[in-house]
């Protein structure tokens, strides 16, 4: 679904009948990068993940022409456009890449965060009634921007979410200038994993890290604003990523729907096993009982 939103966005039309492959693609080329043999021996995680790239590339590549001779506003036309005071323009294949890591990141990333948010309020179900008398009293099932802004206790549960699983949990950076860092030298050039995951469950930045709380988030405890860089799931500085304020609008979309229409439970003491794509994800398919509730 959320590849499905991304796709309508970015690319302005649906993926249609090749949904299913083109996800598994996605799936595939992500999984590829944590390949420790990097090297096409026809099969493992790199060799499908080779197999997957090569596949969204053919499904761009045979949208470009018409998308160089389009006048419409999604990203995918104006990419096609853009062009420099001197007429430089970009080429097919700059296109194609950016539009595979546009697509990558707006829809695997919201699938974890939302899918986390759901484990943590089955297992607090006093928040998810919470948001749900909150979702209810908004008054509409199609909040527009300012609506959403209302819904303060989803944001707060929303925050928490990214900072106990961080849907992209290291990002890489490369020093631009010999610096030390806690007495250790880094010589200019250096790459650097900046681990986002471990360090948004650190003290004394936070308090009591691996708790659920929401309300570290609240006026008058405000947690995040300890330090700098205390709550980065979207990066910082000049590296911050773009599609914040889309991926917040999607994932509160996206619950205030399932607030309004479920309610739902995971098995008593369950705790997700997780394995790592673009951040930490449930292995297990996140077993979650879902119970229809009736339309007020």
């Amino acid at each position: 679904m959320t590849l499905d939103i991304g796709t309508e966005v970015f690319v302005g039309a649906p993926l249609g009948a090749g949904a299913d492959r083109l996800n598994r693609a996605f799936v595939a080329a992500v999984h590829g990068g944590k390949a420790v043999i990097r090297t096409d021996v026809g099969a493992g995680a790199w060799h499908r993940g080779l197999a997957g790239r090569r596949l969204l590339e053919d499904h761009f590549r045979a949208l470009l022409p018409a998308k160089r001779g389009s006048d419409g506003q999604d990203l995918f036309a104006v990419l096609c456009r853009a062009q420099t005071e001197d007429g430089e323009r970009f080429s097919d294949e700059d296109v194609i890449a950016h539009m595979i890591f546009v697509l990558m990141a707006a829809h695997d990333t919201s699938t974890n965060t939302v899918a986390m948010m759901m484990y943590l309020l089955a297992r607090h179900p006093e928040w998810q009634e919470r948001l749900r008398q909150e979702s209810r009293a908004l008054g509409t099932a199609r909040p527009d921007y300012d609506e959403l802004e209302r819904l303060q206790s989803l944001d707060l549960v929303m925050r928490e979410t990214l900072r106990m699983y961080a849907p992209v949990g290291i990002l890489f950076r490369q020093t631009i200038a010999d610096t030390a860092i806690q007495g250790f030298h880094l010589p200019s050039g250096t790459v650097m994993g900046v681990g986002l995951y471990s360090t948004m469950r650190m003290e004394p930045w936070w308090r009591d890290p691996d708790r659920f709380d929401p309300e570290r988030f609240a006026d008058g405890r405000r947690e995040d604003l300890s330090h700098r860089y205390a709550w980065v799931p979207f990066g910082g500085h000049a590296h911050k990523c773009i599609g914040l304020h889309f991926a917040g609008i999607e994932v509160k979309e996206l619950m205030h729907q399932i607030l309004l229409r479920f309610s739902w439970t995971v098995p008593l003491g369950y705790e997700p096993p997780l394995g790592y794509g673009t951040g930490p994800n449930p292995t297990d398919g996140l077993p979650v009982r879902l119970r229809s509730l009736s339309p007020r």
